[in-house]
């Protein structure tokens, strides 16, 4: 059992607590790992904290490349053709970079946009950039 913890991140620059999310990974070295979804443009800013972790991964996406596999999987989801795509990715370039924020009202969707990244994994879920974790442990729960 492995559990996928997805964070993308839009925006000029990476916060600097990101760190200790990335650090805190140490209690699920065994279990879990944090799938960091970021653009090409804040490669820079990725604390080194989340660069050395083993358990976390740092995937770089090109510039627009959030909006895209947003916008992808919508369109499949409605059935619409390839066409559209362009269309709604602009829109979604456009939303995540006057209010990168507006992307977490996509988080329910995650499992879907970012499946491509979640095939090794037997769980998913999604975190914000100011989570510190604890000890990961997947037991039997008892009631």
């Amino acid at each position: 059992m492995r559990l996928a913890i997805v964070l993308p991140w839009l925006g000029s620059f990476v916060p600097t607590h990101l760190s200790f999310t990335c650090h805190s990974m140490i209690g699920g070295a065994k279990t879990a790992t944090l799938l960091l979804m970021h653009e090409a443009a804040n490669r820079v800013h990725i604390p080194e904290a989340c660069q050395s972790r083993g358990n976390v991964r740092v995937e770089e996406l090109k510039d627009g490349g959030i909006a895209a596999l947003h916008a992808q999987r919508i369109l499949e989801g409605i059935g619409s053709t390839s066409d559209t795509q362009g269309s709604l990715q602009r829109k979604l370039e456009l939303l995540f970079k006057l209010a990168p924020a507006s992307l977490s009202e996509f988080k329910p969707a995650w499992g879907w946009v970012f499946s491509q990244y979640l095939h090794q994994f037997s769980h998913w879920t999604y975190t914000d950039a100011d989570v510190i974790f604890g000890r990961f442990h997947f037991g039997r729960i008892q009631y």
